[in-house]
């Protein structure tokens, strides 16, 4: 006699819900993935799409795929609110108006599950600083990419425009950098080898026009790093002309300038907002055990959410960058995601709930500093051309969930080293 498979429902295209997702056993379990974003993002290798090292597609993956085997489903839609009680969630579609459809508005609908994997992600933090979500650039998607992309060759040939002063084309190639984490300095190391390397060939009469400064809150920039690389970075970074403003406060943002308390008003022609995480609205209507800064899903070592009162949640489980371990912390990283999905995969597979609590394996943090020089810390600390090759090697290894993603970044590699990359060709 046939028996029903149990149904599964993952909460998050993330990091951590694509990959459990992906990992978990459609034999032995009915999945379906809810997420307004139809493909996982490739978050540590959006800084060198948006720089043309690459197409933009081969730093996502999509979550639906071709398989044989009958029991991954996907629905673009956000998860509004969650019945615990009776094992519901209630979804909105996330999708355009199309034929006179308004989906979003007119269609919610009900997922039911009999195990829930809740992998959100975060939110921006722009620390509530007036205009920033209207004006300033992210980089969380493929689609960030494209845009920041645009915006430097639209600012190039802005400044090209006949009769500017030479302080108007300073003014409209101006990119300021709001974080001094991982993701705003591998920003900056990208956006400085394009410059350098290929586009100021291209546009010769603005040489030595185009600046990148950096501003952060924070006493040092990468701050997760050990103080000896942080200070290795900035001095890299200094001795190349990026203007570095630790201890620096953005008061507010305008369409084409930012206010500091420290520096008074600065013109830009992009403003790339990198800074820390927000926590997620569904997190934030949630009634569980929380983390007290930033709000996360508090679970155990085997990844069960707590309720308020510390009981186990038996059929819930958090992971991703939204939750973190009552007792354990670790901290929002892709590594972290990506071994907490596969652990968890791999005891649903094997057993109804996990047996063995979750063990994080150390990995080096990495970051790119330009010009093939970059830094590694953890138990063995690199600088220099060693610590680059392990960062590309990591992006183009580690990261991609398929061999065709690492095969066809390879080779955009190889086709812009003989020819430059796509937006700034040699011949």
């Amino acid at each position: 006699m046939a028996t029903t498979k149990p149904r599964i429902a993952v909460v998050g295209s993330g990091w951590a819900g694509f990959t459990f997702a992906h990992a978990l056993s459609l034999t032995k379990y009915n999945v379906t993935v809810i997420s307004p974003i139809r493909t996982v993002q490739y978050t540590p290798l959006l800084a060198s799409a948006a720089a043309g090292m690459f197409n933009f597609r081969l730093a996502e993956e999509p979550v639906r795929r071709q398989n044989k085997l009958p029991g991954l489903d996907y629905f673009k839609a956000k998860v509004e609110s969650i019945d615990f009680q009776a094992c519901e969630l209630s979804c909105r579609p996330s999708v355009a108006d199309i034929a006179g459809f308004h989906l979003e508005e007119t269609s919610p609908f009900i997922v039911k599950y009999d195990k829930l994997i809740l992998a959100p992600g975060v939110d921006v933090q722009t620390f509530n600083t007036p205009g920033a979500l209207e004006h300033a650039y992210f980089l969380r998607t493929t689609d960030d990419a494209r845009k920041i992309q645009q915006r430097l060759l639209e600012m190039l040939d802005a400044a090209s425009t006949p009769g500017l002063t030479e302080e108007q084309q300073r003014d409209i190639l101006r990119i300021l950098i709001v974080g001094g984490g991982a993701i705003g300095i591998e920003a900056t190391a990208e956006l400085f080898d394009l410059w350098h390397h290929d586009m100021r060939h291209i546009y010769p009469h603005l040489d030595n026009k185009l600046s990148i400064q950096i501003h952060d809150v924070a006493p040092n920039i990468l701050g997760n790093f050990d103080k000896r690389l942080g200070e290795y970075a900035l001095q890299k970074l200094e001795n190349r002309g990026v203007e570095v403003q630790t201890s620096s406060h953005i008061e507010k943002v305008g369409a084409g300038a930012i206010w500091t308390k420290e520096h008074g008003e600065l013109k830009f022609g992009m403003l790339l907002w990198a800074t820390g995480n927000g926590t997620n609205p569904l997190v934030d209507k949630m009634q569980v055990k929380k983390t007290e800064k930033l709000q996360r899903i508090l679970t155990d070592r085997r990844l069960r959410v707590l309720d308020p009162h510390d009981v186990v949640m038996s059929n819930v489980y958090a992971l991703g960058d939204s939750a973190d371990i009552d007792g354990y912390t670790l901290p929002t990283l892709a590594e972290v995601a990506v071994q907490k999905a596969e652990y968890l995969a791999r005891e649903l597979n094997s057993y109804e709930t996990p047996q063995t609590p979750f063990e994080y394996k150390q990995k080096p943090n990495l970051a790119y500093l330009g010009q093939h020089d970059g830094v590694i810390g953890g138990s063995d600390e690199w600088t220099g051309q060693s610590a680059w090759l392990a960062w590309r090697s990591g992006s183009i290894f580690h990261w991609p969930r398929s061999w065709r993603r690492t095969l066809m970044i390879g080779i955009s590699w190889m086709f812009n080293w003989i020819g430059g990359r796509d937006i700034a060709r040699k011949w």
